[in-house]
Order: C-alpha cells, then structure tokens, then sequence
C-alpha cells in the first residue's frame, strides 16, 4: 500500500483558530506521532493515584476524568469532519459546543481506564481512515465551524488539540513535557 503523504498545513487550509493546535503538532511522521499520542495519554493518566482523576486542579475547572471526555467527544467530531470532507461532502459541519458536552455527560461515572480506552478505540479508528486516505482527498477542503478546512489540517487539528490538552494534563500532574 503506498505511503499516504501527510505534510503540515498552511495557514489558508485552517481557520486562523485552529494555529494554537496546529502550531503544536508538527511531525515529521504524522502517522506514528497521531497513533502514539493515545498511549502518551495511557502513559501520563492510566495509573493515578485514587480520587487524583476526578480532583480539580485550580485554575481549570474540568477534572482530568471530564477532560479526557473532552478528547473523546472532539475525537468523534473531529474524526466525522476529517471523513466528510475527505469524501467531498459539501454539507457544511457544524461547531460543537463543547462545555455542553461536559455538562450532559456523566464522565465520572466511568473509570480513567475505561476513558483512556475508549479515547485509544476512537484514535485507532482515526488511524485506520488516515491510513486510505489519498493525496487528493487530503486536499479537499468544506467548512467546520464555519470556517474552511482541508481534510488534512483537520487531521493536523485533531493532533495539535490532543497536544495542547497534553501540556495542561502534564502541568496538572507536575510533569515536564
């Protein structure tokens, strides 16, 4: 199967928003850099110690149980547009309102394994579609979030909002980067 050519995205095929994410995710292997990141998260949050998962660490106001719902609810999203626009669907795809998912859904209720898992089964999935994707469908560009986008800056997006969420979980945790 020939190598998909993933390259970073310029500035024109994203919403200028979207250069916080983008800006931080950079690889020179994207496939491996975007599969690996789910296991950085297994690696930082996958043995806490009790209660740490669901504390709030002042200033943020999520615990790292509802952040790592926040990945998971913006994995699906973001994985939906990489496909859509890949496929050429004009349909244009819509923000989400990502304090409301927090808010309407019992992250809590769940273990951190469990989180970590399902975030690791969305990620694989992303992996697999990446991997048949094509120099042209790549290139492809609709709207998400009213602003337009390539199918490959999205995957660029995807990456860079995982890294960005990394360098708040590793300061929460007293880690370095």
């Amino acid at each position: 199967m020939p190598t998909t050519p993933f390259s970073p995205p310029t500035p024109g095929d994203y919403g200028e928003f979207y250069e916080t994410y983008v800006s931080r995710f950079q690889p020179q292997d994207f496939l491996n850099a975007f599969a690996q990141q789910a296991d950085t998260l297994v690696d930082l949050m996958g043995d806490l110690p009790p209660g740490e998962d669901s504390r709030l660490h002042p200033p943020y106001t999520w615990t790292l149980k509802q952040l790592m719902g926040h990945l998971i609810d913006c994995e699906r999203i973001f994985g939906t547009r990489v496909l859509r626009i890949a496929v050429n669907d004009p349909t244009p795809n819509p923000g989400m309102e990502h304090i409301s998912y927090v808010e309407n859904l019992d992250y809590e209720a769940v273990s951190m394994s469990e989180l970590l898992a399902e975030f690791g089964n969305l990620r694989r999935a992303n992996v697999l579609l990446a991997k048949r994707l094509t120099s042209a469908s790549l290139a492809n560009v609709g709207t998400a979030s009213d602003y337009p986008v390539s199918a490959n800056a999205n995957l660029f997006i995807m990456g860079g909002h995982v890294a960005y969420h990394l360098e708040i979980i590793r300061q929460r945790l007293g880690q370095q980067s």
